[in-house]
């Protein structure tokens, strides 16, 4: 038995002929008769008493009539329920992300989902790549946005995002000596950077482990000065012309818009890193995590054209 049986079962009842409900469904009256005999012969039963004015249903057909009537309006039910939801998803979901992410992505997806999807309740959490997948580990969050490498959990599946260009940054205060001495640098060359102190964040920072397999590889090494933990304080004392930060340009494209900043681009060899979007699949995705998701892909797109998000796009 299947729903196109009980439509035609139904329509045919509902005619009382099967030429006219033929017409009705808009297909071949054969087409209509062979369901309704599968359908006898399925139950063995005579749905119909036929003649040469049409049919009628018999009283065993006017009984399972009353079930098909209820199994077709539970199943259009059903699906508008499906229809209803996947158009207006609800709920509450949680996304971690670090600082860097958290600037270029936090302001749109919030605004995005709240014009959008006014059903879903987010929650942005910030942090430590570390702490992010944890979190997610545990259960903490719903999805997470991190890097390549920073994660051991077999559980994550991973969309990557995008490869991000990774910059020298350096503060546009023009009496600064560091700004007199890279304002007419368009890009800098890696074993240059010895030449600098260069703030940079705590060692378990991807950024670092990155320059870590960098120096291993070059032979170059680049001395650090003490960072003040938060990103946004450390791109203050950098606009104030006091020192030099390694950064994506996700972490600085507002302070870049005001010339506050300068990002110079770093290669031999070019430094990336892989932004990813991570779920935990020990927890089942609902409709509202589907929507963020998706929304997500949208913003990182819409970033990298405008120039805020820098890199190659993996999406």
């Amino acid at each position: 038995m299947n729903s196109k049986q009980l439509r035609y079962f139904l329509k045919t009842a509902d005619k009382g002929s099967i030429t006219a409900a033929a017409k009705a469904l808009d297909i071949a009256q054969p087409a209509v008769s062979q369901q309704i005999s599968s359908l006898e012969h399925e139950l063995s039963v005579q749905l119909f008493e036929r003649d040469f004015r049409g049919v009628r249903l018999t009283t065993s057909g006017e009984k399972f009539y009353l079930r098909a009537k209820s199994i077709v309006n539970q199943m259009s039910m059903a699906k508008s329920e499906i229809i209803d939801t996947e158009a207006n998803p609800s709920g509450h979901i949680s996304i971690g992300m670090t600082q860097a992410a958290c600037n270029v992505l936090a302001i749109p997806l919030t605004q995005a989902i709240q014009k959008n999807h006014p059903n879903v309740e987010l929650t942005l959490q910030y942090g430590t790549t570390h702490s992010i997948n944890q979190w997610l580990s545990n259960g903490q969050i719903d999805l997470a946005i991190t890097y390549e490498n920073t994660y051991s959990d077999k559980n994550f599946y991973s969309t990557p995002l995008i490869k991000e260009y990774i910059y020298l940054v350096v503060g546009t205060e023009k009496k600064s000596a560091i700004y007199q001495e890279l304002v007419k640098q368009d890009k800098i060359v890696f074993k240059q950077l010895a030449e600098f102190e260069i703030i940079l964040p705590h060692q378990d920072d991807p950024i670092v482990q990155m320059l870590n397999r960098y120096e291993t590889q070059t032979g170059v090494r680049i001395w650090s000065k003490p960072n003040f933990g938060l990103l946004m304080t450390n791109l203050r004392y950098v606009t104030d012309g006091f020192g030099l930060m390694i950064l994506p340009s996700s972490a600085i494209f507002n302070l870049e818009k005001t010339k506050q900043l300068k990002a110079i681009p770093i290669i031999n060899p070019q430094l990336t890193r892989e932004v990813l979007l991570l779920n935990n699949t020990k927890k089942p995705s609902s409709m509202a995590m589907q929507v963020l998701s998706k929304t997500i892909v949208t913003l990182v797109k819409e970033a990298h054209s405008l120039g805020d998000w820098r890199g190659q796009l993996l999406i």
